[in-house]
């Protein structure tokens, strides 16, 4: 693969004359245990900017913030906010320097309410007590501004993902931070919630907000960033305006050279697998119905909170249905538990692998080797240690799961090899049919390509395949039927052979186009 520094500018930061950065990073380096994850790297925050950072999982973006935003300290460097130097000891700190962070892993008490996630730290007090009356109306503000319609009473742990997520970036915001670093935002949002984001992003660059923009959703990029600093293995490759850029062009820059994208090409699927009958869950899911064959892809969508999420949690049964059931192999079933689906043929992998996917603590040979352990026990309950190297081993090169060894903790590789490590469990267990939700959710286009493969792979082995995505062109790429859910209600169907992304998009919001 050929490098192709020589066909972009040489790495720098580009400034307004006479416009000063908020901040400045500069010959920042940090060094891990057999590893440089940062290698003297620099870049500056314009005020009222919205700076992108790129780079593939594992090129350093998150170590950078997590040095911007006070978790780690630099082995090297200097950062200044203001043209002052400064020292970010804390995340306290951080926060004094107006320097407010979004993380791709939620950070909210799940047993506490909306309001009280937003203050918390700096609850407002009157006469040494709780002002309720004051943190009602702050609350209400700062989730106005977002354009949000949640009850900042309700507690959080009965908030959806993207309702969480939404709360993370209206916690940031009530700091009214002058430097907001946004990780992957949009990877748990529908359309309607990203776009009150932009909105929000437009209106702080307006206040003169410099805004650290980090996402693998290159359209994204063009569209809402003014510059854009590429990392490649933990060094600076290039910083740059955007205006004139493509995607393909800020993939190659990313990567380094061409990368191999993914083709979809027609399946042939077989007879019917699976068939979800009259499947309700309250207001959520009201008598749903489809089957889906061997050998095919069947994509559910529609916009956030139609149900489409829960009619997968249903089927892989993480929800229980008060009517209608599962039918697979001639079978009926109303799973209570993902174990009863799972012995049933059927995974389930959600859209947050970290708290309901991977067991973070347990190595990645461990983690794919779980669900699979009976075909490798004897008699006596002791597992074979070599059956298991060796059908992990297979498995995980299969896969394409890049790890210094099978040994190492699962949560310390990147995000899609994670994901691959979550699939690859389920293929060791030999699943019938596979239930992913949001399945390349903050993985990079690299590795997403990657996992495009190996699910048309399934397919192409007979599995069935079930995919709920608000990434519409990630429908079109993998379904072979299209499946629209609105208010909890199956509205129509469609192939990628008679929509493209502009004529999906209305069948989602409810039109017919033309």
């Amino acid at each position: 693969m050929a490098a192709i520094e020589h066909s972009y500018p040489p790495a720098n930061t580009t400034r307004s004359p006479g416009v000063s950065p908020v901040l400045e990073v500069t010959g920042l380096t940090k060094r891990f245990p057999g590893v440089t994850a940062l290698d003297d790297v620099s870049l500056a925050l314009l005020p009222g900017q919205v700076h992108g950072l790129i780079g593939q999982n594992g090129a350093g973006k998150s170590t950078l913030i997590n040095i911007l935003s006070g978790m780690y300290s630099a082995d090297a460097g200097t950062i200044a906010v203001k043209n002052s130097p400064v020292e970010i000891a804390s995340t306290h700190q951080a926060l004094s320097l107006g320097i407010s962070t979004v993380y791709q892993e939620h950070s909210l008490l799940l047993n506490l309410t909306v309001e009280q996630n937003l203050a918390l730290g700096r609850e407002p007090r009157r006469y040494g007590l709780l002002d309720l009356a004051a943190l009602r109306n702050g609350s209400i503000g700062v989730l106005q501004r977002l354009g949000l319609r949640i009850d900042p009473r309700a507690r959080v742990s009965n908030l959806s993902l993207a309702e969480r997520q939404m709360v993370e970036i209206a916690k940031a915001l009530s700091t009214n931070p002058s430097i907001l670093i946004l990780d992957e935002p949009t990877a748990p949002l529908g359309s309607r919630e990203a776009n009150q984001l932009f909105e929000a992003i437009s209106w702080l660059k307006a206040q003169g907000v410099a805004v650290l923009y980090v996402s693998h959703r290159f359209a994204e990029v063009l569209d809402l960033c003014d510059t854009a600093t590429v990392l490649r293995n933990g060094k600076c490759v290039l910083t740059t305006e955007l205006s004139g850029w493509s995607e393909a062009r800020l993939t190659e820059a990313m990567i380094g050279g061409q990368m191999q994208r993914y083709e979809a090409s027609l399946r042939t699927p077989g007879k019917p697998l699976m068939r979800a009958s009259r499947l309700s869950f309250g207001r959520t899911v009201q008598d749903v119905s489809f089957e889906i064959r061997s050998g095919e892809i069947v994509a559910l969508t529609g916009l956030l909170g139609s149900g489409q999420n829960e009619i997968a949690r249903l089927i892989g049964g993480d929800l229980r249905a008060q009517d209608g059931h599962v039918e697979i192999g001639g079978r009926r079933f109303t799973f209570a538990s993902p174990h009863e689906a799972a012995e049933a043929g059927i995974c389930l992998l959600t859209e947050d692998r970290k708290q309901e996917g991977i067991l973070p603590n347990l190595s990645l040979r461990q983690n794919i080797a779980i669900a699979s352990l009976n075909t490798r026990t004897s008699w006596a309950g002791v597992v074979s240690g070599g059956k298991e190297r060796e059908a992990t081993d297979q498995v995980a090169r299969t896969y394409g799961i890049v790890a210094a060894s099978q040994q190492v903790p699962v949560r310390t590789l990147s995000g899609g090899n994670q994901q691959k490590a979550l699939l690859a469990r389920w293929h060791l267990a030999d699943a019938s049919v596979f239930v992913l939700i949001e399945p390349t959710r903050g993985v990079d286009v690299g590795a997403r390509a990657q996992i495009y493969g190996r699910l048309d792979a399934l397919a192409r082995a007979g599995k069935s395949l079930v995919i709920i995505s608000s990434d519409l062109p990630e429908v079109l790429a993998l379904a072979d039927r299209i499946i629209i859910v609105r208010e909890g209600r199956i509205t129509c169907e469609t192939s990628p052979q008679q929509v493209d992304e502009e004529k999906l998009n209305i069948l989602i919001q409810g039109g017919q186009p033309a």
